[in-house]
């Protein structure tokens, strides 16, 4: 009598960093392989087929994938990915690690926001002076938001601002029940008193706050910028925040990061952190969760869920 059981599914061979192989054990699916970050790949990483990168350079980057000729799957920990475009195989696919750190970032986005509306740089100065800087400024509360993008980070970014009383509109590249499609943003500028970027950089991101995007924002409103650099012609933004007419407050920039020299850290009206949107403690447990969970539905023969190429 023949035994028709189904056989039991062979873990997929995948490379994840050293910190992360505890956790990749978890998953029945896959049959970890531990590579140091920074360092040659280990002798058995020509039978991997997925790899989890921490992408630390684009040098590293690609020796990971030199060190790993057969691979069919590249797994971020970042939810960005344009900094790797072009540098995988058509054959390859690539996946973000978008969710794990939506929270957080969208926490920052709101608190840029509300420091730039309560005028907190111009404030802490009159405090350390001793004076009284009087009514300035104005609440999250009862405020028009237009947020570009209407993912995962737009969305948490929206429930945090919500619940300080604003309005928030959701913007995407097709218009759905409570999102505007991207074309229609233009004309709901002037009626915002702050724009909140989410948006990665891909070909029909870049640049899309120029000119004449910022041109139509109201007077007195706000760029807060948590998504890509990029995405803002830094150029027509420097002339509005000379001018006075808006003010800013950015976790990322172009170039990024900005010389020493760059007049945006010399304006008045704009806020600049490094770059910190997701760097708080946990980043790398969250990113390694969701990374593992995307490495495993792909050894299931599933398209992950965020998967982009």
């Amino acid at each position: 009598m023949t035994n028709s059981a189904a056989a039991t599914p062979v873990p997929m061979p995948v490379l994840v960093p050293r910190p992360a192989l505890d956790a990749a054990r978890a998953f029945g699916d896959l049959a970890p392989i531990a590579y140091d970050v920074g360092c040659p790949m280990p002798s058995g990483a020509v039978a991997a087929r997925a790899l989890l990168s921490l992408v630390r350079s684009l040098a590293e980057f690609e020796s990971e994938l030199a060190g790993a000729p057969n691979l069919k799957y590249v797994q971020l920990v970042s939810s960005g990915y344009d900094h790797v475009l072009g540098r995988l195989p058509a054959e390859v696919g690539l996946g973000t690690a978008r969710g794990a750190n939506g929270q957080v970032v969208a926490e920052l986005a709101l608190g840029l926001l509300i420091a730039s509306f309560r005028r907190f740089a111009e404030a802490a100065d009159e405090g350390r002076q001793g004076g009284l800087m009087g009514p300035r400024g104005q609440s999250v509360f009862g405020a028009k938001i237009v947020a570009l993008g209407a993912g995962d980070l737009a969305r948490e970014f929206q429930a945090r601002a919500r619940a300080c009383g604003a309005e928030v509109l959701l913007t995407g590249r097709t218009a759905r029940a409570g999102v505007c499609g991207i074309g229609q943003v233009f004309d709901l500028l002037g009626g915002a008193d702050a724009v909140v970027c989410t948006l990665p950089l891909t070909d029909q991101t870049r640049g899309l706050v120029g000119a004449e995007f910022l041109g139509r924002m109201r007077d007195g409103a706000v760029l807060v910028n948590v998504g890509r650099g990029a995405v803002v012609e830094t150029s027509a933004l420097v002339a509005e925040l000379r001018s006075g007419r808006l003010r800013a407050a950015l976790d990322v920039t172009d170039p990024e990061p900005l010389p020493p020299d760059h007049e945006l850290r010399r304006l008045g009206g704009v806020i600049l952190t490094p770059h910190i949107g997701g760097a708080v403690g946990g980043f790398l447990t969250r990113a390694f969760g969701v990374g593992l969970d995307q490495l495993a539905q792909f050894a299931r023969g599933r398209r992950p869920t965020n998967q982009v190429l």
